[in-house]
C-alpha cells in the first residue's frame, strides 16, 4: 500500500473516533508532514483521496475541514456549485419575495446555487421534500420555514437524519421545539408583541383585542409580548380579549370574521386591536366595513403593501425581510464551509 493511501486511512481512522469533531478541521499540510515525516505532495494525494472519499471538504485560504458523516460528496470550493434548497411555507406570501431576494444577493452565482420548494405550511409536503433530500444528497445546505411549529411535528427525525448527512439547516422565523440546538434567523416576536401593544396603549387604548395564529410559534410569542406588555400597563385581563385563527381559516382572500367576532367588536368598548400581520388587519377592516361597523385602532405586523393599499389607515411594525434572507444566506454559507454559527433574531422598526 503507498504511503498516501496509509496516511489517508489513518487520518479517516482518527475522523471515525472523532478527534477533529470539536473543530471539524484537520491539521494543516505543514503540521502533517512533520507529523508522518513525508513530502507535501504525499500529504496532498492522502487529502484528495479523503475528499473523492466524501470524508472531507476544502475551504480555500481556511483549511481542511471533516464532512459530518463520511460518504456523502463535497465538491471542492471553485470546481463546483453547492446547492441551497429554500423552503418556504408560500411562495406567494408577500413577505417572502423579499426574503429570497436578500438570499439570492447574498450567494447566489458566488459559487452556490438556489433552489426553491415550498410546503403549504403541510407537514405532509414538508415531509416529501425532506425524504427527498435525503434519498437524493444533493444538498449541501438548507433554509427552512418550518411548516406548523407550534403543533408536535412528525418530520423531527428527518430532520435528525439529514444533520447526521452533514447538510447544514439553518431555520427562518422559527424551529421546532425538539430542535433545540437548531440555528434559527428571525425576528424578534416577543418583543414586536410587545411593541405593538404599547403603541396602542400609548395612543390611550385600555381594551384591547389580540388576534394571533395558533399553529406557528411566532404567533405565540407575539401573543406572550402583547399579553405581558399590556398587563405590565395595569390592565386587567378582562380588558384583553384574544381570538386565535390557524392556516386552515385562511383563503385566497384572507381570513373572513365570523358574525360573532364582528358583533362582539362593533358592540363592545373595544378600542384597539393588535393583528398577526397584515393579512389578517386588511381582513379585519374589510369585513367590519362591509358590516358597517366602527373600526378601532389597529396595529399590526410587516409593514406590506397592504397598509397602503388599505381605505382605514392602520399602524404596522417593520419586518426586515431582505435582511433577514441575507443573514440566513450568510449563516449557512458559514455552516456549510465548516464555520460554527448561532441563532440570531432582528429588531422590529417602527
Amino acid at each position: 500500500m503507498s504511503k498516501y493511501s496509509l496516511i489517508a486511512d489513518k487520518l479517516k481512522e482518527e475522523i471515525s473516533q472523532g478527534k477533529y469533531s470539536e473543530t471539524g478541521k484537520l491539521p494543516t499540510e505543514h503540521e502533517l508532514t512533520a507529523r508522518f515525516d513525508v513530502s507535501r505532495q504525499t500529504i496532498r494525494q492522502a487529502i484528495l483521496s479523503l475528499k473523492n472519499e466524501g470524508a472531507v471538504y476544502q475551504v480555500q485560504g481556511s483549511g481542511t475541514y471533516v464532512s459530518k458523516t463520511e460518504g456523502v460528496k463535497r465538491p471542492a470550493v471553485g470546481s463546483a456549485f453547492r446547492n441551497i434548497l429554500v423552503i418556504c411555507t408560500y411562495l406567494s406570501d408577500y413577505i417572502f419575495p423579499s426574503i429570497i431576494r436578500g438570499i439570492e444577493s447574498t450567494i447566489n452565482g458566488n459559487g452556490y446555487r438556489i433552489h426553491i420548494a415550498a410546503t403549504g405550511n403541510s407537514v405532509g409536503l414538508e415531509r416529501k421534500i425532506l425524504s427527498d433530500v435525503i434519498k437524493l444528497q444533493e444538498v449541501d445546505g438548507i433554509i427552512v420555514e418550518g411548516s406548523k411549529t407550534s403543533f408536535p411535528n412528525p418530520n423531527i427525525a428527518l430532520y435528525r437524519e439529514i444533520e447526521k448527512l452533514g447538510i447544514s439547516v439553518v431555520f427562518l422565523h422559527c424551529t421546532y421545539p425538539e430542535l433545540t440546538n437548531a440555528v434559527v434567523v428571525g425576528m424578534d416576536d416577543y418583543a414586536g408583541g410587545r411593541m405593538a401593544a404599547d403603541k396602542l396603549i400609548k395612543a390611550g387604548c385600555r381594551r384591547i383585542l389580540g388576534i394571533f395564529k395558533s399553529d406557528d410559534r411566532q404567533g405565540l410569542l407575539r401573543y406572550a409580548g402583547f399579553s405581558d406588555c399590556a398587563i405590565e400597563a395595569g390592565l386587567n385581563l378582562d380588558d384583553i380579549q384574544v381570538r386565535w385563527y390557524t392556516t386552515e381559516d385562511i383563503n385566497d382572500h384572507g381570513m373572513t370574521l365570523s358574525s360573532g367576532m364582528i358583533s362582539i367588536l362593533s358592540n363592545s368598548t373595544v378600542d384597539g386591536v393588535v393583528c398577526y400581520n397584515d393579512q389578517i388587519a386588511s381582513s379585519l377592516i374589510r369585513d367590519m366595513s362591509r358590516a358597517g361597523s366602527r373600526i378601532p385602532r389597529i396595529v399590526s405586523f410587516d409593514k406590506s403593501y397592504l397598509c397602503e393599499a388599505s381605505a382605514v389607515h392602520f399602524d404596522s411594525l417593520g419586518h426586515r425581510k431582505d435582511e433577514l434572507g441575507r443573514l440566513a444566506a450568510i449563516k449557512v454559507r458559514n455552516m456549510i464551509e465548516g464555520r460554527r454559527e448561532t441563532s440570531e433574531f432582528l429588531g422590529w422598526t417602527e
